[in-house]
């Protein structure tokens, strides 16, 4: 497993593209460097074919330092995301189905079905009201919402979007949650997710948070 920054966004864009967890150009992942700068992946290319050679490295203010393609549409979010989490050394925006689904129905997700989820998340998984893509609305609202032990959140109408300390860390938290996502469509139509009892709660978050 590589530690070169652009060869591990590479390869959490392969993880991506192969789990289908973002559609077909969607989605974006960037990673804080050691000089203050990021890596950000392009606009306009599906991530199973994004190679070292497409990312494209950016200052604080989304100005582009290297690199031959365009940065992501979505670049302010990042770097707003970054300006408001200064622990956070990564980010992944993706639109897996499952809790995509979630967000285009504006409903946030309730962990408390899952002892996993709920010592991964939190209470919920919020979600950061809709606003259009690719504006500085759209960052300063995402930025707004953040919370800095919350590390993944639902964009009303539009996808995920998770951060960690580093790159698998961030994606970690997508895939959790995308499984999560899933078994509780699973469960709703087995009769509806059962939560676990307060002081199970209270034990999960003792325990883990």
């Amino acid at each position: 497993m590589t530690t070169e920054p652009q060869q591990l966004v590479v390869e959490v864009c392969h993880l991506l593209a192969e789990r289908s967890f973002t559609s077909a150009t969607g989605g974006n992942v960037s990673v804080r460097l050691d000089d203050g700068s990021f890596l950000v992946t392009p606009a306009r290319l599906h991530k199973g074919r994004v190679q070292v050679a497409d990312l494209v490295r950016c200052d604080a203010e989304g100005n582009k330092l290297s690199g031959e393609r365009m940065p992501s549409s979505e670049t302010l979010v990042h770097l707003a995301m970054y300006r408001e989490l200064p622990m956070a050394g990564a980010i992944v925006h993706a639109h897996p189905p499952a809790s995509t689904g979630f967000a285009q129905a504006r409903l946030s997700i309730d962990t408390s079905c899952s002892s996993e989820a709920y010592a991964i998340f939190g209470p919920e998984i919020p979600l950061i009201p809709y606003d259009r893509p690719s504006t500085t609305e759209l960052a300063e609202l995402v930025a707004n919402s953040m919370q800095p032990d919350v590390k993944a959140y639902l964009m009303a109408n539009h996808g995920v979007v998770t951060w960690g300390t580093d790159l698998w860390e961030a994606y970690d938290m997508l895939d959790t949650l995308e499984i999560f996502a899933q078994s509780l469509v699973v469960a709703t139509k087995l009769g509806g997710a059962m939560a676990l009892p307060d002081s199970e709660l209270a034990w999960l978050a003792h325990k883990f948070r």
